[in-house]
């Protein structure tokens, strides 16, 4: 989130409580400079302004600095988080799908391989035995 909307944002829930710079720095226990500061964006807010911005205002940190849309964002989020899970597993399944047939086709060339060796072993036993006979 920019810094802009967030200290457009504390400037504008002072002015909708009526309030000046110089009471709602008293109420958060900084000097009105220090307050000032904050809300035309040259000094950064710390955790605890904004805990402080917060609780004075009677909301959350979250919807404090990020307006009401936070749950929104969230579920959005959630949703891309979703369908980003669902991607993985559908590529995960079509990966284990492939690996399965490949491994079934690979067991029916194992089993075809065994066959022929049986084969050829009967075959080597039988001219052994021919061989012998004919010594």
């Amino acid at each position: 989130m920019e810094l802009d909307a967030i200290h457009t944002r504390i400037k504008q829930a002072r002015i909708s409580a009526g309030l000046t710079q110089v009471a709602l720095a008293e109420a958060l226990g900084v000097g009105r400079t220090t307050y000032i500061a904050f809300e035309s964006g040259r000094t950064r807010l710390y955790k605890d302004i904004v805990d402080k911005l917060a609780r004075f205002y009677h909301t959350t940190p979250e919807e404090f600095l990020y307006g009401r849309r936070m749950d929104e964002r969230l579920l959005r989020d959630q949703a891309s988080l979703d369908e980003w899970k669902r991607a993985i597993v559908d590529d995960y399944e079509n990966r284990l799908a492939d690996v399965r047939e490949k491994l079934s086709a690979a067991l029916e060339t194992i089993k075809k391989q065994d066959e022929t060796i049986r084969q050829n072993e009967e075959t080597i036993h039988y001219l052994l035995k021919e061989l012998r006979e004919k010594d």
